[in-house]
C-alpha cells in the first residue's frame, strides 16, 4: 500500500481494512474492489465520506456504488448523507432501513432482513443480520472465498465494547454464528484487525460476565452486591479502565433482571428454562441444555430472575425448564430465604394443567421447600424433595422402564453426581430410571400426568459431566419432546 494512504491495508486481492481514527471520531471501515464498482464500508463523518472518496480514486478508476453501514450508531453512519447525495446506494440492516425512512432520508437503500447475496463477476458478498447483538441494526458483510468478515462494533479488538443497547443472550449466540464462518480476518468495529479467534476471546468475556452477574441474580441480589462479589475472566483486554467492568456488569444486570419481552410467535414450541442457585451456580447449564433444544429445534428463553416465573412469562410457553432449589443468599453472609410465593405455585399448576409440559431437573423437588409438607407445588411435580449424597458419589443409573418414550433407546450408565433421592407422592407417577449405589436404591426419573398436561423429573444435573453424558442427553431431548406432546417427531 502507498505511504499516501497508511490507514488502509489490503487484507485479500481487492479488499481494504481502513484504519479508525477516534480522535476525529471515525470507526475502522474499508472498500471491497468490484468489477465495475466499489462498496464502501461505513460513513462515520461527512469529513471521513470527503477523505474515502478521495482514496478510493487513488487505488482504482472506478466508482463508489454501494455503501454498506454495519449498524446505525454516530461513528458509523454520521456522513451517510454525504454518499447519498452523490448517488450511492446504502446496503444496511432492514430495521436501520426503517429508522433512515422514519428520518426521511432521500436515496437508494437496501434493507436486508436476514440474508442477501451479491455475485459480481469477482466476489460473492453475503450480508446477513442475526437480530440485536451491539444493535437492532447490525449487520454481517461476508466474503467467503477470501475469508474476511466486516463486522461493526458487533466485534471489537483491544478495545472496550459498547453494550448500551445490547441483547446479551443474542450477542454471545451470534459470535458463535460468525465463528462458523470461514473467516481469515475479521475487520472489526473497533481496534487492530483480527483473526478468527477474536470470537471465542470476545464470547468467553460476555459469557463469564452473564453468567457471573446471573449467578448473583440467582441468589436474590441487588445490583450493589452483585458488582462487589463478580470475578470476570479473560477481561483484561476488553476494559480501557477500572470503571468499565462496573459499566457493562450494571448493563447486564439490568437486563438479565428486568421484564422480559413477549415471545415471538414460532412454529416449534418455545421452551422457559429457570436456572442457578447458590449451590448451582449457572454457567454450565445453558450449554448445556443447548444441545438439547439445538437438537430438536426449540427456541428457549432462560432466566435467573425467580421473579420472573409468573402466569405473564408463561404465556405463549409449551415447555417449563427448572434447574435450582427455593433458596435464595441476598446477603453472602446470611441466611436463606425461601422465595416461591403461592402465586408462582398457581402460575406453575395452571400453565401444566392446562396443557403445558413441566420437566424438572436434578434439585427441581426444592423449588418449595426442604420438607415433603404439601403445596400446590407439590401437588403438580407430584414428588418432594428427600435430600442428596455427596456430589461425588458414584452409582448406576438403570432404565427400568423400556418402553416409554422418554427412555426409548437409553442405556443404563455410571454417574458421579449428587444421588437425589425424592419422595414420590403421586399415585400415577411412572417409574422409569432408578440409581442403585451399593445397596441404596432411588428414584432416578419418572413422569406423570397432570391435567391437560405433562410433568418429567429426572434426577441428575449437578455438574457439566452428568448433564452432558450422552444417556443424559437422550433422556432430556426425549423428555422435552414428551413433554410437549411432540414424541412422535423424532
Amino acid at each position: 500500500m502507498s505511504l499516501s494512504l497508511p490507514r488502509l491495508k489490503e487484507v485479500a486481492p481487492g479488499i481494504y481494512f481502513r484504519t479508525e481514527d477516534m480522535s476525529r471520531g471515525q470507526c475502522n471501515g474499508g472498500y471491497i474492489l468490484c468489477n465495475n464498482y466499489v462498496v464502501a464500508v461505513e460513513a462515520p463523518s461527512v469529513e471521513a465520506t470527503k477523505e474515502m472518496i478521495e482514496e478510493v480514486k487513488k487505488i482504482t478508476d472506478k466508482p463508489i456504488r454501494f455503501l454498506i453501514i454495519t449498524h446505525g450508531h454516530w461513528d458509523h453512519d454520521g456522513g451517510v448523507d454525504a454518499f447519498i447525495e452523490k448517488g450511492v446506494t446504502v446496503i444496511c440492516s432492514e430495521n436501520l432501513r426503517k429508522q433512515y425512512e422514519e428520518k426521511k432520508k432521500s436515496g437508494s437503500f437496501i434493507g436486508i432482513s436476514k440474508k442477501l447475496i451479491f455475485n459480481s463477476d469477482v466476489r460473492n458478498i453475503e450480508f446477513y443480520t442475526h437480530g440485536t447483538a451491539h444493535s437492532d441494526t447490525d449487520l454481517f458483510t461476508y466474503l467467503p472465498n477470501e475469508g474476511v468478515v466486516f463486522t461493526g462494533d458487533s466485534v471489537v479488538n483491544a478495545h472496550s465494547p459498547w453494550m448500551g443497547a445490547c441483547d446479551i443472550w443474542n450477542w454471545i449466540a451470534t459470535l458463535s454464528k460468525l465463528d462458523e464462518l470461514n473467516v481469515k480476518t475479521v475487520c472489526v468495529g473497533h481496534g487492530p484487525l483480527a483473526g478468527q479467534d477474536v470470537f471465542k476471546r470476545l464470547s468467553m468475556y460476555f459469557t463469564s460476565l452473564r453468567d457471573e452477574i446471573g449467578y448473583q441474580i440467582s441468589q436474590g441480589r441487588d445490583l450493589e452486591t452483585s458488582l462487589s462479589q463478580i470475578n470476570v475472566a479473560a477481561c483484561d483486554e476488553w476494559l480501557i479502565d477500572d470503571q468499565k467492568l462496573k459499566e457493562h456488569g450494571k448493563i447486564v444486570y439490568d437486563q438479565l433482571i428486568g421484564e422480559l419481552p413477549e415471545l415471538p410467535p414460532n412454529l416449534m414450541p418455545q421452551a422457559f428454562v429457570l436456572i442457578g442457585d447458590h449451590y448451582h451456580p449457572p454457567a454450565y447449564i445453558p450449554p448445556s441444555l443447548d444441545m438439547v433444544f439445538h437438537r430438536i429445534g426449540m427456541p428457549a428463553r432462560y432466566t435467573y430472575n425467580v421473579t420472573q416465573l409468573n402466569a405473564k412469562n408463561l404465556k405463549g410457553v409449551r415447555l417449563l425448564v427448572i434447574l435450582r432449589d427455593g433458596m435464595n443468599w441476598p446477603d453472602p453472609k446470611g441466611k436463606q430465604i425461601f422465595w416461591m410465593t403461592e402465586e408462582q405455585e398457581k402460575a406453575v399448576e395452571e400453565f401444566v394443567r392446562n396443557g403445558g409440559g413441566f420437566l424438572a431437573l436434578h434439585n427441581a423437588t426444592a423449588l418449595k421447600r426442604l420438607d415433603d409438607e404439601r403445596s400446590i407445588y407439590r401437588d403438580v411435580l407430584g414428588s418432594s424433595y428427600n435430600g442428596h449424597g455427596p456430589g461425588n458419589e458414584e452409582f448406576s443409573v438403570k432404565v427400568i422402564n423400556h418402553n416409554h418414550p422418554i427412555t426409548k433407546g437409553v442405556n443404563g450408565y455410571p454417574a458421579i453426581d449428587e444421588r437425589h433421592t425424592p419422595i414420590i407422592h403421586a399415585d400415577d407417577a411412572n417409574i422409569l430410571l432408578e440409581a442403585v449405589s451399593g445397596d441404596k436404591t432411588s428414584v432416578n426419573g419418572y413422569v406423570r400426568p397432570y391435567g391437560k398436561g405433562r410433568v418429567c423429573y429426572l434426577a441428575n444435573g449437578h455438574n457439566l459431566e452428568m448433564l452432558q453424558n450422552p444417556e443424559m442427553q437422550k433422556l432430556m431431548t426425549n423428555a422435552a419432546l414428551w413433554c410437549c406432546g411432540l414424541e412422535n417427531l423424532k
